[in-house]
């Protein structure tokens, strides 16, 4: 009973309660000390009244950072018990009098503050629930009590604050916080843009808060010059400004050698999309070892006008496109061979500086028209980056009706202007993006400049904070680019494009419109009438089916010899087999065993190797089945393919799925001894 006592006695003289209490008791042995000491001496009641005036003015200093209620109510007490402690000093600490105020004022004063606490928190509450939910402050509405805690002290910076948040275990995730920007915004009194929820990679159940109460890029700013003038493409492209100051900066190639980056460009009409690439676009054509061609079959010169000296090819109609796209086609193999020729799996700098083959930025606007009226770009899309491209994808809506989905997954990096409602910012976005905070339907097309950038190389943590591309005109483009070296295409690369390119239009720097191969001023048109776009759609078929035949019997016989010539007007053979509805073709039922099989495989390798082809894949040795001259199925041949990579006498393995180097063992055999 009596340690049952004790204990009490202890658990309630250290309640936050007692406090007030004991204090106000304090005073009586105090002063009855101190008058014993120094009652009579004028000097000791000097030097006591002083103490107690600093002690008062310390306790106002000290409450700046609290509220004006706290603050007031802290200085009182502090200047009511030191003055009581100075009066009984200097008279009579046990007169009824003063004992009577002790008594009254006392416990006024010790009543108060615990009035002051039991409003404030609950000191019994367990592990803390109340207090930190106080000490979350204004997510407590928004979110809920006990969910979310500080979990180190925030960083205040100018129109900045950065707090670290403990997440309740199993009560709340970040992406459910995120869902919450909103009424969290409400609660502060700021705009949705304003606040951010970045999660922690590392433990699901931290996040970080940042709120950014002040819009810094209402005014624009404008472009301050080129970053890197004369600088390789690896180097960073500066675009614009972060709303906290930082400059916004994005890479095409990566300066370490990693693959190169598509880009989605999202925004709706007038969201400064255009205009924001145009600042993109004019830092690419300064630097030394880039080449760009550019398609816009809707704006055309309104976009292009100060670029087209600069840009290598430049297309503003939609069969020009439509031929520029298809050359392209050509463009990656060649490129992409001749870069494995000489040992390089992407592109570097060193690519142009030992074969003199500029990396190329094809920059497609208003794109969502090509892919309506069929344009494939899906193998564009898949093959260009370790050919040393990067293909920019413009329109306003990326939905799966406006481009392809197998296209927006390849598009590595998307920079997202102001877009019409939430559904195209969730097509446009990454889904962790949207929960950290990232809000262009707020803007729409009333903030033009302001978009988010998600792409290789910007710090993930930058994701969500809106940035403004820099304000740039035409004859601030037209004069640096005047300065600017400007690489031309290289001859694999001029040579694969083919016909379309030798073609192209040349702009001179008067803008004036010139043909490649009669150098004479002529006015391109820009809107075609429905019998020249026709004409320009007969000229693309009958290149696309010439290649198809040159890919199915090589090239030219009366060039190389190998290759026998084809009589259009002889007779066509009998047929050998016939079909009958419901039955299978008459012909061989048997297959080859594996040995004929592969000797037949390894004859064919041979044929191959008399036709110089440097690659083979499966599709080289179709039909597969029955009756087809290895008489295996397709999976036996790429199995047997693959045993033959292994062993690396006929073929070695390459970068790219389904397809292999072709070797030549003799010669392997001769350089060996």
């Amino acid at each position: 009973m009596a340690d049952s006592l004790k204990a009490d006695l202890r658990k309630a003289a250290k309640h936050p309660r007692s406090r007030p209490w004991m204090a106000v008791a304090a005073e009586l042995p105090a002063t009855v000390a101190a008058h014993a000491l120094w009652g009579d001496s004028p000097a000791a009641a000097v030097g006591l009244t002083m103490a107690a005036g600093v002690l008062t003015a310390a306790t106002w200093w000290a409450g700046a950072g609290t509220s004006a209620a706290r603050r007031i109510h802290a200085t009182l007490s502090t200047g009511a018990g030191t003055s009581y402690l100075v009066l009984a000093t200097v008279t009579d600490p046990l007169d009824p009098g003063l004992l009577s105020t002790l008594v009254i004022g006392g416990a006024v004063a010790a009543g108060g503050w615990n009035i002051r606490q039991a409003l404030r928190i609950n000191p019994d509450a367990k592990n803390g629930e109340q207090q930190a939910a106080t000490e979350t402050g204004v997510l407590v509405k928004a979110i809920g009590n006990a969910k979310v805690a500080l979990r180190g002290k925030p960083k205040v910076e100018p129109n900045k604050v950065t707090a670290p948040l403990q997440l309740a275990p199993g009560e709340v995730t970040a992406d459910e916080l995120g869902n919450r920007i909103k009424h969290i915004a409400a609660e502060l009194g700021v705009s949705p843009n304003a606040v951010k929820i970045i999660q922690d990679p590392d433990h699901a159940d931290r996040a970080t808060l940042v709120v950014v109460p002040q819009d810094m890029l209402k005014n624009a700013t404008l472009w301050p010059g080129p970053s890197a003038l004369g600088g390789s493409i690896t180097d960073p492209v500066v675009v614009g400004l972060y709303e906290d100051g930082e400059i916004t900066q994005l890479w095409f190639p990566w300066a370490t050698g990693r693959n190169a980056t598509h880009f989605l460009i999202a925004g709706m009409n007038g969201s400064g999309k255009s205009a924001g690439m145009s600042v993109a676009i004019t830092e690419v054509l300064t630097r030394c070892d880039v080449i760009v061609w550019a398609i816009d079959p809707s704006k055309g010169l309104q976009t292009f006008a100060p670029f087209l000296p600069y840009l290598d090819w430049v297309e503003m109609t939609a069969a020009g496109g439509e031929a520029m796209i298809d050359a392209l086609t050509q463009v990656i193999t060649a490129r992409a061979t001749e870069m494995g020729r000489y040992g390089f799996k992407n592109w570097t700098p060193e690519v142009y500086q030992e074969l003199g083959m500029p990396y190329m930025v094809v920059w497609i606007e208003e794109a969502a028209r090509f892919f309506r009226d069929g344009t494939e770009m899906e193998g564009l899309v898949m093959e260009a980056r370790s050919a040393g491209i990067s293909v920019i994808i413009s329109l306003q809506r990326p939905s799966a009706t406006s481009m392809p989905t197998d296209v927006r997954e390849q598009l590595g990096g998307s920079f997202v202007f102001g877009v019409k409602g939430s559904t195209t910012a969730d097509m446009a976005l990454p889904e962790d993006v949207r929960d950290a905070g990232a809000r262009p339907e707020v803007w729409q097309n009333r903030r033009p400049g302001y978009a988010y950038l998600v792409a290789p190389g910007v710090d993930e943590e930058r994701y969500p904070f809106p940035m403004r591309t820099y304000l740039i005109d035409d004859e601030q483009i037209t004069a640096v680019l005047a300065l600017a070296q400007r690489p031309s295409a290289d001859p694999v690369t001029a040579q694969a494009a083919g016909e379309a390119y030798a073609n192209r239009t040349r702009y001179d720097a008067d803008t004036t419109l010139t043909s490649a191969d009669t150098q004479s001023t002529v006015q391109e048109p820009i809107v075609m009438t429905q019998e020249e776009t026709d004409a320009r759609q007969e000229v693309l078929l009958a290149r696309q089916v010439d290649r198809e035949i040159e890919a199915a019997l090589g090239d030219d016989p009366d060039d190389d010899g190998y290759v026998p010539d084809v009589d259009g007007e002889q007779e066509l053979r009998p047929v050998e087999q016939t079909w009958s509805f419901g039955q299978a073709p008459a012909g061989p039922k048997d297959e080859k065993s594996k040995e004929e099989a592969t000797e037949e495989l390894l004859r064919m390798l041979d044929e191959y190797r008399q036709q110089e082809l440097e690659f083979v894949g499966p599709k080289h040795f179709q039909p597969y089945g029955k009756g087809s001259r290895i008489g295996r199925s397709r999976s036996w041949v790429s199995a047997k393919l693959g045993d033959l990579v292994d062993e690396g006498i006929h073929l070695a393995e390459t970068d790219r799925g389904g397809e292999y180097r072709l070797l030549y063992p003799e010669m392997a055999t001769a350089d060996t001894r």
